[in-house]
């Protein structure tokens, strides 16, 4: 069963429409594509948690209220509010299910715990790939097994597995995730670090 378009609220244009969203609780957005004029939309709570809700499809199907627009589209920008980390806008590209698009992925890592029960600690470089392929073949997320991985060694984007209608857009040589070994400062050194700073004592001095 296909799942129902979510339903965006048609808006005004311009700054002063946009805070009257907030102050209503929506977050203002646009749609936009090649084949239409731009469509300003609001959204409520429950329309932008099934668009950012996290894993899951890249490609969303959506109408706008009043409109006569219904299409598929996919999250291009949020923009955060700094101190509050709350959406305050988002963009919408409107796509063709029969062209292909860029999208970011996102990379999922497994056996960490079996790397570092070998008394390794993994660095992230990457948690993301870009990916080229039609919208309905975009995988939900990508995955890394370091179960095996030692000292030293990396995995690259290239070596990341992915569908065959899929191709790899971020440079294949890019490092993804290293196996490292955890830093450990001893008390003593520590110590002695500070001893040295310190600079040696003076004696005391006799009376006179």
């Amino acid at each position: 069963m296909a799942e129902a378009s979510i339903v965006l609220k048609p808006r005004e244009v311009g700054r002063t429409a946009a805070r009257r969203c907030r102050r209503e609780g929506l977050v203002p957005g646009i749609i936009y594509g090649r084949a239409i004029e731009p469509i300003p939309v609001a959204l409520d709570s429950k329309a932008l948690r099934r668009l950012t809700g996290g894993a899951g499809s890249h490609v969303h199907r959506v109408s706008v209220e009043d409109s006569g627009f219904e299409g598929n589209v996919m999250i291009q920008e949020v923009v955060y509010e700094p101190l509050t980390g709350n959406p305050i806008h988002i963009d919408l590209h409107n796509i063709s299910m029969t062209q292909k698009v860029k999208a970011e992925v996102t990379i999922a890592v497994l056996g960490e715990e079996a790397m570092e029960k070998r008394g390794l600690i993994l660095q992230r470089q990457l948690r993301q790939i870009t990916v080229e392929s039609l919208p309905g073949d975009i995988p939900a997320s990508v995955s890394v097994d370091v179960s095996n991985l030692q000292y030293g060694e990396s995995v690259t984007a290239g070596e990341i597995a992915l569908p065959e209608d899929v191709k790899l857009v971020t440079d294949p040589a890019e490092v993804v995730v290293v196996a490292v070994a955890p830093r450990v400062i001893t008390e003593t050194t520590e110590e002695e670090e500070s001893s040295e700073e310190a600079g040696p004592a003076e004696e005391p001095q006799g009376s006179v």
